[in-house]
């Protein structure tokens, strides 16, 4: 019974913007990591970005969980360039089951910051599992930084999360980060795969692409 129960809330939470389009998708990333930024709770320290590697942006995750909780959402990410500058966006997808005492549905805001070359050459090579191929860790914020369990700033990525709802319980470790192609075909046309999105110098323009480089271009 549990599982059917499950399975049903699963379906409902995920037919959710199920049939967004890349460029909906890439505004709803901007307006998140805008909105994530301004959030007075949430406030990623300098050093956090000043080291990023990369940066992934999961507006709107679904957490869906009866004791064994599921993760599933769309999200853009950006990888710094050799001169400093942010990529193009690409497109990834984050799912995974998180293992504990969890309870409830639950969409969350999610912004993972990269902070090794390594742990990006992972997620290029398209399938990183979190905890086991990088370590990561809650991102210190505002006031805790610099007096919690993170305080040398060793993870290779760091989590950021605006939520709504209640929720029992909640980890990344063993979430599974993978490339979204089709989201990324949609966008670019074919032939374009997410190291040529990164090389690329000005694949594409339209007003979400516009506003999400700015939203990005905020990071130094």
């Amino acid at each position: 019974m549990k599982k059917i129960i499950y399975s049903i809330m699963l379906a409902i939470a995920l037919s959710t913007g199920a049939y967004a389009s890349a460029e909906e998708k890439l505004l709803e990333a901007s307006n998140t990591f805008k909105n994530i930024l301004r959030d007075s709770k949430t406030v990623v320290p300098k050093e956090v970005f000043a080291k990023a590697q990369a940066i992934a942006i999961f507006p709107a995750t679904i957490e869906i969980s009866m004791f064994l909780g599921g993760k599933s959402g769309d999200g853009v990410m950006v990888v710094r360039k050799s001169d400093g500058t942010w990529s193009y966006p690409f497109f990834v997808e984050l799912g995974g089951a998180g293992i504990g005492l969890q309870l409830g549905v639950e969409k969350k805001d999610i912004l993972m910051i990269f902070q090794t070359k390594d742990a990006v050459q992972k997620m290029m090579d398209n399938k990183m599992t979190l905890g086991a191929d990088a370590s990561v860790a809650i991102g210190p914020a505002g006031e805790s930084a610099g007096r919690g369990s993170e305080t040398d700033f060793q993870a290779e990525v760091y989590t950021y999360t605006k939520t709504s709802g209640l929720f029992v319980g909640v980890s990344l470790d063993g979430s599974v980060l993978r490339h979204n192609y089709d989201q990324d075909v949609e966008l670019y046309g074919n032939g374009m795969l997410p190291e040529q999105i990164i090389a690329s110098e000005s694949p594409v323009s339209s007003y979400a692409m516009e506003d999400f480089l700015k939203a990005i271009s905020q990071i130094h």
